[in-house]
């Protein structure tokens, strides 16, 4: 964390300091912003690296007063952000349950209408519809990004592939330049946090396709 604040403060060209403009807290408040934003764009581009899963079992028919049955998922440790994927085991074989949106949860059956789930929505933050309403009790998995506590003591670190810290560095510029009201530099981060972000999508592309594991790097 340290080390982020010292790259934010190089590039920006300012001092840290607890009587500055910029404060240690402040600064870290950016970073763990930015973090947190980071972890839901890659996942929402498909990137699994920050996503886990939780396990259980569902039982059988509709929740009362729905025609879908409802997985509430609010007791999950860590606690869920987003959810990206639902698995259900069938005759002992793992099915991925199509996504749907909420607004077609009445479009697979009726209350008393069960049958094998074949998709799911997500609705509030932890629950989830599964649709049609299971006819018998199935195991399942979901796949989600975890809700990720801040960063606060100066030797905390991101979690990220080589090269990720970077995105969070200019994003972090990128909002205290807009703080102080300077278009032109302003319009130069934001084309570096660009550019930045497009070569994490081109990593990310390399070491997905290529079939093996993403490594981490911990930046200080």
């Amino acid at each position: 964390l340290s080390q982020l604040r010292t790259d934010i403060s190089v590039q920006c060209d300012f001092t840290i300091g607890s009587s500055g403009r910029y404060t240690p807290t402040l600064l870290t408040r950016y970073i763990n912003q930015s973090v947190q934003r980071f972890r839901e764009r890659v996942s929402n581009e498909g990137m699994t690296h920050y996503l886990v899963s939780t396990t259980g079992t569902v039982t059988s028919g509709a929740t009362s007063p729905y025609s879908f049955k409802q997985l509430d998922l609010s007791a999950v440790s860590p606690a869920i952000v987003r959810v990206y994927g639902v698995d259900l085991t069938v005759n002992n074989i793992v099915k991925t349950l199509a996504h749907r949106p909420f607004q077609e949860r009445n479009d697979y059956g009726a209350p008393g209408i069960t049958g094998e789930p074949a998709c799911w929505a997500m609705y509030q933050t932890t629950s989830i519809a599964l649709m049609p309403a299971p006819n018998q009790s199935y195991s399942y998995t979901v796949w989600y990004l975890p809700l990720l506590a801040d960063m606060s003591a100066d030797g905390d670190t991101f979690d990220g592939v080589a090269g990720w810290e970077q995105w969070i560095i200019w994003d972090c510029v990128c909002q205290l330049i807009a703080r102080d009201q300077y278009q032109s530099a302003y319009n130069q981060a934001v084309q570096l946090r660009s550019e930045i972000w497009q070569d994490v999508l081109r990593s990310a592309t390399k070491v997905t396709s290529a079939g093996g594991a993403i490594v981490g790097r911990d930046t200080l």
